[in-house]
């Protein structure tokens, strides 16, 4: 007989009733819980509020026959034991018991029967299907048997007798080892957070993040996660389409990342922060027709004309003053000034003054500077074109004909995210196929942008360094959001909660979790989901075209217009005096008939 026992039943004797039996169990679960909040449900001796209030706990009262849900949730504690009195109808206590601590599951649960006509096992066994994990009752003949009921659901549900004694733990700690338990799970979602390939003896592989993080949770708490459902590695479900399966209740945890919605309840703790930003294509290179008017400023146009008039004004004064013939218009644009600056050999005078040679010196210096910096610049154009801006702003992505492509379920969720967006839901184009839009984004396709989280840029990033050239780039200005916590959709009451926050915790401080993101895409390119083509735009040599010269022809189709007016003018001007004589002699004519 142990220790506690011949004590109590030394109180026993000692005492005028029964009562020290529940003094000094409540004071052996105070020693090993730790109480700090007691809850009592049902009806109750007042010698039970007698033994608690000798303790410094709080103390909560729920009657029989209550109708009333409390929102114990709200302020938890993980040191609440409550205690449920059994009469007559065991129903009534019990569905009040369920509907108060629905979300302190895991809380230990202290039942009282005060029949003997009730039986011990079909009310635990109630309360484990019905997810309360911590339960231990005690019959109406405690005080004589020091009896002590309780089950073990891991990994088959046993009940559990035992005789209480100074060394018994009445509450095990059953989280820590599940003895192979099967928790059901849905498995969904996209690489690289989840992974799944078949190795040479056609086994499922499931790695990235989510796959090794299963592994983690089996080697630890010694259980096993199986899947309910058919799981077909060849069309993996969406995250958000395995909701369903956590809410019917088929299954405790759906391994699938999502945006928690409100109310914030039934989700396991972030398992990222994530960012959430618009993946554009880089700018197309500038057509090489475009290149002749890039070379030249308007402003570095405007002051070499200016330069051209200046020298013409001077040169033309000074030929004028040493005798020569000059004709007006050689004041604005002199001949020989603009052979000279377009590097084109010009007429000089004989024994031309030292001013008029200085002019010459001049003309020569700025036509080799104008066409040594033209031709440097155009061949430095030429080798490598120069790009269109980014588009940084998504007014600048309404005014491009790119669109951004994005899965349907995604845009509800982005406009629920920012009513703001609403206004620029002409530049995204819509894709109800998941499968389809995961294609179209993993095809490096440029003639859309996509939205992509940061966990998936950082591995497109890294398959974009064995392309020749860059195919899409991120910027920061387009992101719809910042730190949008991930999370796991489980069952609002699950008892595996607080051991699967517990290793999300642990992994992330660790650093485990950043490991396993940084081997996902050497894993990727192990299961065959990427590949390191060459996908860029490697430079080749790439002859003249006809097109490369529009600009030319242009500019040549203007001048030649041009010329054409002033030609016309001139013949004008030149047969003038006879065009007069004619239109008179017909006018007159035509008075005398």
């Amino acid at each position: 007989m142990g220790q506690l026992h011949l004590l109590l039943v030394a109180l026993v004797l000692l005492s005028p009733g029964g009562d020290s039996f529940y003094h000094s169990l409540i004071h052996h679960l105070n020693r090993e819980l730790k109480i700090e909040y007691v809850l009592l449900l049902g009806n109750f001796d007042t010698t039970w509020l007698d033994i608690l209030w000798q303790l410094p706990v709080s103390v909560l009262q729920i009657k029989e026959h209550s109708r009333e849900t409390y929102s114990l949730l709200e302020n938890p504690s993980h040191n609440v034991l409550t205690i449920a009195f059994v009469n007559d109808s065991p129903e009534d206590i019990l569905e009040i018991l369920y509907r108060n601590l629905r979300m302190l599951n895991t809380q230990p649960v202290l039942l009282v029967i005060r029949k003997s006509t009730i039986r011990v096992n079909s009310l635990l066994e109630w309360c484990w299907h019905h997810q309360l994990l911590k339960v231990v009752a005690i019959a109406q003949d405690f005080m004589e048997s020091l009896i002590v009921y309780s089950y073990n659901p891991f990994p088959v549900l046993q009940f559990i007798e035992r005789r209480l004694d100074n060394s018994t733990v009445i509450f095990e700690k059953r989280l820590e080892n599940l003895h192979g338990y099967e928790v059901p799970i849905a498995l969904g979602g996209s690489s690289p957070r989840l992974i799944v390939y078949r190795d040479l003896e056609g086994k499922l592989i499931f790695s990235g993040p989510v796959g090794n993080f299963m592994k983690s949770f089996e080697q630890r708490y010694n259980c096993r996660l199986v899947q309910p459902y058919p799981f077909d590695e060849s069309a993996i479900s969406p995250a958000r389409d395995l909701i369903a399966s956590v809410q019917n209740g088929s299954v405790q945890i759906a391994l699938g990342a999502i945006y928690p919605q409100v109310p914030y309840t039934g989700y396991s703790y972030p398992i990222e922060l994530m960012s959430w930003c618009l993946m554009m294509p880089v700018p197309e290179e500038v057509p090489h027709s475009q290149l002749y008017s890039m070379v030249f400023s308007p402003m570095a146009f405007g002051i070499t004309i200016v330069a051209m008039v200046l020298i013409s004004l001077t040169l033309s004064m000074a030929l004028r003053l040493h005798g020569y013939r000059v004709s007006f218009s050689e004041y604005f644009l002199h001949d020989s000034c603009l052979r000279g600056v377009l590097s084109q050999s010009f007429y000089e005078v004989l024994r031309a003054p030292a001013l008029i040679k200085a002019m010459y010196l001049v003309i020569c210096l700025l036509g080799l500077l104008i066409t040594s910096w033209y031709n440097s610049y155009f061949s430095t154009f030429v080798t490598s074109a120069p790009r269109f801006p980014q588009l940084t702003s998504y007014e600048s992505i309404r005014h491009s004909n790119i669109k951004i492509v994005i899965w349907k379920p995604e845009y509800e969720m982005l406009l629920f995210f920012s009513e703001n967006m609403e206004k620029y839901s002409s530049i995204f184009q819509l894709q109800e196929d998941y499968k389809e839009f995961l294609h179209l984004r993993d095809s490096f396709d440029t003639r859309y942008g996509y939205m992509m989280p940061m966990e998936k840029w950082s591995l497109m990033k890294e398959q974009q360094r064995v392309f020749s050239s860059p195919l899409f780039s991120l910027q920061d200005d387009l992101c719809v959001f910042h730190t949008v916590p991930i999370v796991f959709p489980m069952v609002k009451n699950s008892i595996f909660k607080e051991p699967f926050d517990r290793l999300i915790l642990d992994v992330t401080a660790t650093g485990l979790l950043s490991r396993w993101r940084d081997m996902s895409f050497t894993e990727m390119i192990k299961a065959g989901q990427l590949g390191l083509e060459d996908r860029g735009h490697p430079k080749e040599f790439r002859a003249m075209k006809v097109g490369d010269l529009i600009q030319i022809w242009r500019f040549v189709g203007w001048m030649l217009g041009l010329a054409t007016i002033v030609f016309l003018l001139e013949l004008i001007c030149f047969w003038r005096h006879k065009m007069w004589q004619n239109m008179k002699y017909m006018f007159c004519r035509n008075k005398n008939i």
